[in-house]
Parts: C-alpha cells; sequence; structure tokens
C-alpha cells in the first residue's frame, strides 16, 4: 500500500524523527548537535523554512517551523540528507541515519501552537534528561523565554503572539510551560 501524500501547503508544522534503530543515538554528543543546528540555521537561511522552535534529544528531534507552500518537502530533504552525510562520515557508517521519513503534523490553531511548544520545550524534562525545560541547552526554549542567547536562526514570533495580552510575554510563555 503506497505511503499518503504529505501536507506540502503553507502552515505551521510540529515535525520530528527518530534515529534509525541500529544506531545507539541520533546525536551521540554536543558535536552532531552542533552540526544539526548548523545544518538547520543553514536551510532556515536557504529556504522560505521559519524555525520557530527546535529540540534535540538523544535518539530523536524535534522542529515546530513555518513554511510556504512546497516548501517544508524541500528543506527537510535538505536537513536530513546534509546532516545523515555527515554523520555517517564521522562514525564510518553508511545509510539511513533515520528510522523512517520524518513525521509532519500540521498546528491547526493557536491553541495547538501552544500546546505542541510546551510538549516539545518539556520533552527532555519528560525525559529525565534535564531538570526543568529551561536548563536543556539542546533547546530552543530556553532562548524564546530569555534564559539563553537565543539562537539566530529561530524566530519565535509565532509562540510569543500567543501571549500578546501579557505584559512580559516570554514570561508568560515561560510560565505556561512551566505548569502545563
Amino acid at each position: 500500500m503506497p505511503r499518503p501524500p504529505r501536507d506540502t501547503g503553507a502552515g505551521i508544522f510540529h515535525v520530528y524523527t527518530h534515529c534509525v534503530w541500529v544506531a545507539p543515538a541520533h546525536f551521540r554528543d554536543d558535536v552532531d548537535r552542533i552540526e544539526f543546528l548548523r545544518q538547520l540555521a543553514r536551510v532556515t537561511a536557504q529556504t522560505n523554512l521559519t524555525c520557530i522552535s527546535f529540540c534535540l534529544m538523544t535518539t530523536h528531534y524535534h522542529l515546530i517551523v513555518g513554511v510556504e507552500d512546497g516548501v517544508l518537502p524541500v528543506a527537510m530533504h535538505s536537513l536530513n540528507l546534509s546532516y545523515s552525510i555527515g554523520f555517517n562520515q564521522r562514525y564510518d557508517l553508511r545509510g539511513h541515519v533515520q528510522f523512517a521519513r520524518y513525521g509532519a503534523r500540521r498546528i491547526s490553531d493557536e491553541a495547538d501552537l501552544m500546546g505542541t511548544y510546551a510538549y516539545v520545550a518539556r520533552n527532555p524534562e519528560e525525559a529525565g534528561l534535564s531538570d526543568s525545560p529551561e536548563t536543556w541547552r539542546w533547546s530552543s526554549h530556553p532562548g524564546t523565554v530569555g534564559l539563553a542567547e537565543r539562537h539566530s536562526f529561530v524566530d519565535d514570533s509565532a509562540i510569543l503572539a500567543c501571549f500578546s495580552g501579557a505584559e512580559d510575554r516570554r514570561a508568560a510563555l515561560r510560565a505556561y510551560v512551566a505548569n502545563l
């Protein structure tokens, strides 16, 4: 049975992928994570992909991205291929690094964006990798809420706009994630 076609329309998406089963981790060390972020920054500069949020775990990653029509598959192909080539060269491996095609779920509205953002930000704490979402350095969340330097390729305006009624949008977002 053929795979269903991808949603390639404009919008905001939660994108995720996992490592192939024979690899112990998608990101074995900080060098792998830095290389992935370098490739993500390159893709945002070369395509119409807007990175709203990211979180790099050990065996997988999460992105929240905004795209124009047709951009998501092109951008994700470029990101995953370039990371895989470097990963395979570094560890003298061959073949796929990701277990399967990346997953992408369209974010339907502001409430969905807020919930998905909180899920992604809380993922390291839920997995026991950090004490809180604010302390995981491989996430854009600390920079978005003003506790670390922001990544130059992250455009967090869409998530901060969800808190436009708050006196301090970053503090409101931080409280929302912490209290979910």
